[in-house]
């Protein structure tokens, strides 16, 4: 990360006043903390009490994340997280907290089809595969080739034998119509909810974006619902912050489907994090859980 703190513009300012209100400075001045470490540990090659086991005798310090059991905040550690000989075996993934609740969402089960049409780098790709226990199939897709060499290098490194790993558009899987139980859109987005993660994004707000963005994204969503099965599901997650990317996205895609049932979405911890007059939906501002900011609502097809 930089070291020169983030600009913010007075357009920024004025957009994210309306929406968080006196919470503006505290949204702003969190925006300039660095996110706190974290990691999920990968149940497909090692337990979470053996990992424990073996950081701690590296003399870590590890905090339990509430809402998941298989994921540790790190609070103290003598090396990078990316060098460690555990990392390099693949008994964990570098993940932000906020990144884990989609696929906790998505709830996949033990032989579902089930696709993550965004997929790189594989942090919530490598999640579901975890969740499935390695059976089923995932289909990883990605449209970027240098996107996809990084997924596939963590999905080995993770030992995730159930996925089939594909290059496209998202937009072309409403030609497969019924095929999938469940489907992971993580749309591409803003970002403005990872300003701790990288500054740099702060000074590229500009709301004459939003519409074409909004457009993607709704896109993918009905690509997917498209291909979704009768009685499946869809998570829709963006790491922005954005209306226009979120509420407004989720709000006229049910308003044209008569077939979509927007669930209400039960996370441990979550409850007083919900969106802006939608109260079905998760909406994390990084100043109130110190997590990256995140939008997450679930549909189901009748």
């Amino acid at each position: 990360m930089s070291s020169k703190k983030p600009v913010f513009k007075d357009s920024f300012k004025e957009y994210f006043k309306k929406l968080i209100g006196d919470e503006l400075d505290s949204f702003i001045n969190s925006s300039m903390i660095p996110l706190p470490d974290s990691i999920r540990v990968n149940t497909l090659k090692t337990s979470r009490e053996k990992l424990k086991e073996l950081l701690l005798a590296k003399s870590w310090v590890l905090e339990d994340v509430p809402f998941y059991k298989d994921a540790f905040i790190v609070k103290k550690r003598n090396q990078a997280l990316g060098n460690s000989l555990e990392h390099f075996m693949g008994y964990y993934y570098v993940q932000e907290q906020s990144s884990m609740i989609p696929p906790l969402v998505l709830d996949p089960k033990e032989g579902d089809v089930v696709l993550d049409c965004c997929a790189s780098p594989g942090s919530k790709t490598s999640q579901l595969s975890q969740l499935m226990n390695n059976t089923g199939v995932l289909v990883g897709n990605d449209v970027n080739v240098n996107k996809i060499s990084v997924l596939r290098v963590n999905l080995q490194r993770l030992g995730c034998r159930n996925i089939i790993v594909t290059r496209g558009p998202g937009q072309r899987f409403k030609k497969f119509a019924d095929t999938f139980d469940k489907i992971l859109v993580d749309a591409p987005c803003s970002g403005f909810g990872a300003i701790r993660k990288n500054w740099a994004i702060a000074k590229m707000f500009n709301p004459r974006s939003f519409g074409s963005l909004k457009r993607v994204q709704s896109d993918l969503l009905q690509s997917s619902w498209d291909a979704l099965k009768t009685g499946g599901t869809i998570v829709y997650s963006t790491c922005t912050l954005t209306l226009e990317e979120n509420e407004e996205v989720i709000a006229s895609f049910v308003k044209s489907h008569d077939d979509a049932v927007l669930e209400n979405i039960n996370i441990k911890g979550f409850e007083d994090s919900r969106g802006i007059n939608m109260k079905e939906v998760i909406r994390i501002w990084p100043h109130r859980k110190n997590m990256e900011g995140f939008f997450v609502a679930k549909l189901s097809k009748k």
